[in-house]
């Protein structure tokens, strides 16, 4: 099958990363269960573009650097890569698309066939949504933690994984769509994954 990879808090400790960053240089205490959206001007307060202008020089620290893969990831996504095809379809902005090819060269060799930025998330110019990369590289799972790109995928027909690994930002008390489904862990995914392909005939 061809599946769709998102980055941050699913291959990429980001959320930790970027709080270690902003508790440091900001005086702030905020963990990420304080993270109840990824809007960091609805957490930390302070303008759009002072919050865009923080997530910018992060960017250009070592904290964002050296990021931590996301615990079980590596090794199941060299077992996923054996069998499926698969690609990052990330929101992150075209300004870092060279230190994002590295960090998952070093941490996910060979893994992806395809490596697209949808420029989203705090990038200048033309941005890209998920579902068109996705059906662009005809996906048939996407796999993702933000209920805003996972409903766009699930809206076009992809079936999404809900990567939920404690992450108070993707809570909703809503019903999701039965194309979406919130999964715990990497062990989860794969069992999940499997399943999908056997009742598709993938």
């Amino acid at each position: 099958m061809n599946i769709g990879v998102d980055v941050d808090d699913v291959l990429a400790e980001l959320m930790e990363a970027y709080l270690l960053y902003h508790n440091q240089h900001y005086n702030t205490k905020t963990q990420k269960k304080d993270m109840f959206t990824y809007s960091y001007r609805e957490v930390f307060g302070g303008t759009e573009e002072e919050n865009q202008q923080k997530v910018l020089k992060f960017f250009k620290t070592k904290y964002f650097q050296n990021i931590k893969p996301v615990l079980g990831a590596q090794k199941i996504i060299k077992e996923l890569a054996k069998e499926h095809q698969l690609c990052i379809i990330t929101a992150r902005p075209h300004i870092i698309k060279q230190e994002t090819e590295q960090w998952l060269s070093s941490h996910f060799a060979d893994a992806f066939h395809c490596i697209s930025l949808t420029n989203q998330w705090h990038g200048v110019g033309k941005k890209i949504l998920k579902s068109e990369i996705g059906k662009q590289q005809k996906i048939n799972i996407m796999i993702d933690d933000s209920l805003h790109h996972a409903k766009d995928c699930a809206s076009q027909g992809i079936y999404v994984l809900l990567a939920d690994f404690g992450y108070p930002w993707n809570q909703v008390s809503e019903k999701l769509p039965e194309n979406i489904k919130r999964v715990h862990s990497w062990k989860e995914i794969v069992d999940e994954i499997a399943r999908y392909g056997k009742e598709n005939g993938e």
